[in-house]
Parts: C-alpha cells; sequence; structure tokens
C-alpha cells in the first residue's frame, strides 16, 4: 500500500526567510562597500628604504640634497624625492640598513598638511612648504608634489592633518601674472642656488661651454666665407674647388659646436 508524507508548512514563514536573506545581503554589501572607503584612508604604493636626515614621521615629504635625503623645509621644494610610509603595502628594503625609513615615491600615498596656504579641496595641487616634512595648498608657479584627492581644512595654520595625496612632482603654472612670474622664476632660482650651490655651477660651466662653441663657430664659418667670396671674385676659374672648402669649413663649424655641446652634456650628467 502506498503511502503518501506531506510537511505542513506556512507561506508567511517563507516570507520571513526571504526577508532575513534580504536583511543580511543587505549588511553583507554595505559592510564591503564600506571597504573602499576605508581602504582611501591607507597609502598605496610602494616604498624603498634610504636613511633620512632628522626625525620622521607618518606622511612627511622627503627631499634630496647634496648632504643625503631630508624632509623638505622650503616652499615648492624641486627637489622632492617621495613621502614617509611607515606602514606601506609593499616595502622594498636592504635588510642590514637598519636605519632606513619607507619612502613612496609614486601612487596614492597619505601626506602631512597644514592650512598655512588656505585649506586645501579635492584637486588642488599639494606643495611643500617651510614647515618640515608638511604640504600644503599650491597658490602659486612651482613645483608640486602632486594632487590632492581629499580636502583639509583647519582654522590653526600650524596644526597638520594627513590627506591622500596622487604623488607626481612636477613643476605647475598656476598664476599666468608676467609681473609675478617673473619676479617668481627669480625666487625660485635663488632658492635653488642656496640649497644646490654646486648644480648651479654646473648649469653655468656648462652654459658658458655652449655659447663660447656656437661663438667660435660662427666666428669662423662668417671668416671661412668671407675668404671663400673674395677668392672666387679674384679667381673666378676656381670656383669649384673654393666653394669645397667653404664646404669642408662649414663641417668643421658643425663639429666645434656639436663638440661644445657634447662637453656642456658630460657636465651636467656625470
Amino acid at each position: 500500500m502506498n503511502r503518501h508524507f506531506s510537511i505542513p508548512y506556512n507561506l508567511s514563514h517563507i516570507t520571513y526567510v526571504k526577508k532575513a536573506a534580504l536583511i543580511i545581503c543587505s549588511i553583507a554589501l554595505f559592510g564591503f562597500s564600506s571597504l573602499p572607503a576605508f581602504a582611501q584612508n591607507i597609502s598605496n604604493g610602494t616604498a624603498i628604504g634610504i636613511q633620512v636626515s632628522g626625525k620622521v614621521q607618518e606622511g612627511d615629504i622627503v627631499t634630496s640634497s647634496i648632504n643625503g635625503y631630508k624632509l623638505a623645509n622650503s616652499a615648492y621644494d624641486s627637489q622632492i624625492f617621495g613621502v614617509v610610509s611607515l606602514k606601506p603595502a609593499v616595502y622594498l628594503n636592504d635588510t642590514t640598513e637598519k636605519n632606513d625609513v619607507p619612502v613612496i615615491s609614486s601612487g596614492e600615498v597619505l601626506v602631512r598638511v597644514s592650512s598655512q596656504n588656505g585649506n586645501i579641496n579635492t584637486g588642488d595641487f599639494v606643495a611643500s612648504s617651510t614647515m618640515p616634512g608638511v604640504g600644503q595648498k599650491a597658490i602659486d608657479n612651482g613645483y608640486v608634489l602632486g594632487r590632492a584627492t581629499q580636502s583639509y581644512a583647519s582654522n590653526n595654520p600650524q596644526k597638520t592633518g594627513l590627506i591622500l595625496v596622487t604623488l607626481q612632482p612636477h613643476y605647475a603654472q598656476i598664476n599666468n601674472d608676467i609681473v609675478h612670474n617673473s619676479l617668481n622664476a627669480y625666487t625660485l632660482g635663488l632658492n635653488e642656488a642656496l640649497q644646490s650651490p654646486l648644480g648651479v655651477i654646473r648649469y653655468f660651466v656648462a652654459g658658458v661651454i655652449t655659447l663660447f662653441s656656437f661663438f667660435f663657430g660662427f666666428r669662423f664659418f662668417a671668416r671661412a666665407s668671407n675668404r671663400g667670396v673674395e677668392a672666387i671674385g679674384r679667381n673666378p676659374l676656381a670656383k669649384q674647388a673654393i666653394l669645397f672648402s667653404v664646404f669642408i669649413n662649414t663641417i668643421i663649424t658643425i663639429g666645434i659646436m656639436f663638440f661644445g655641446v657634447a662637453i656642456s652634456y658630460l657636465i651636467l650628467v656625470l
């Protein structure tokens, strides 16, 4: 004899189960969606270990100098190397060097900033400041660290905070006032001369050599050309030979200028 067994159930129970499942899924999705917001407060990039003079902390801006790496302490520093990240996601360092500090040179990193030049909004350029290791809003032409991806506001210009900045050190043209830009360029050049006098001397020597090579090259070419024209006037039958000598002199002129530029290049790169 066949028997049929049935399990009693209430349709309302299924509705409750579905509701509970939806609530759980919503909580889970909300939790996962909040993870990126948390991750945005963490530096993202590969850090390398370098020795930085002085006491450093999270988000300090590091610059290079003739004496090694140090905290940036001048506005719009053009020698910016990177930013200190004490807990980077990836850290490449020499285990034998105990005093190395993890520094990120590219990517998105937390930077210590102040409101010296006003509050920082998302998208503003961030530059170094006179406060050691601290960034500020860039309101003038000069070298910047990158763009802020978070905002920072404070009524106390001496107070600092951490915001995410996309690192892209470069010269930024922010102000288009010609007179102001001329004065600003002079100031930046003077600061660079004070911070790196050896580099200024190298550029000066390279420039002088380049100018002299062009001067002597054109002078030699002018004399050779004038003599060739005079020689053709005196002896038209030797025109081909004279033109060939002018051509040779042109090659020599180019060689003199190229030699001067090559020496200048070696002075700059070596």
